[in-house]
């Protein structure tokens, strides 16, 4: 199942994410969040199976991971609260 590439600006970050759609409405959502030091990429096989069930599943790159902005001060900025 196709992905789309998208960006988006999180606290004046640009942040990368896979947008996992199905064919027709969504069953509902599903926020996929990578561990430390992965990629949203890492939830490929999850987001084809929960997409071919009906779910739109989004896939963010974390803040200086994939193919998000890199952080300024990554030992301030490398956080999640």
């Amino acid at each position: 199942m196709p992905f789309e590439s998208r960006y988006l600006t999180c606290a004046g970050y640009e942040i990368h994410c896979t947008d996992w759609a199905p064919q027709g409405s969504p069953a509902g959502t599903v926020i996929a969040w990578h561990g430390l030091a992965r990629t949203g990429r890492d939830m490929d096989e999850l987001t084809q199976h929960l997409s071919a069930q009906g779910w739109r599943v989004i896939c963010p790159d974390t803040i200086g991971r994939g193919l998000s902005q890199w952080a300024a001060l990554p030992q301030d900025e490398y956080c999640l609260a």
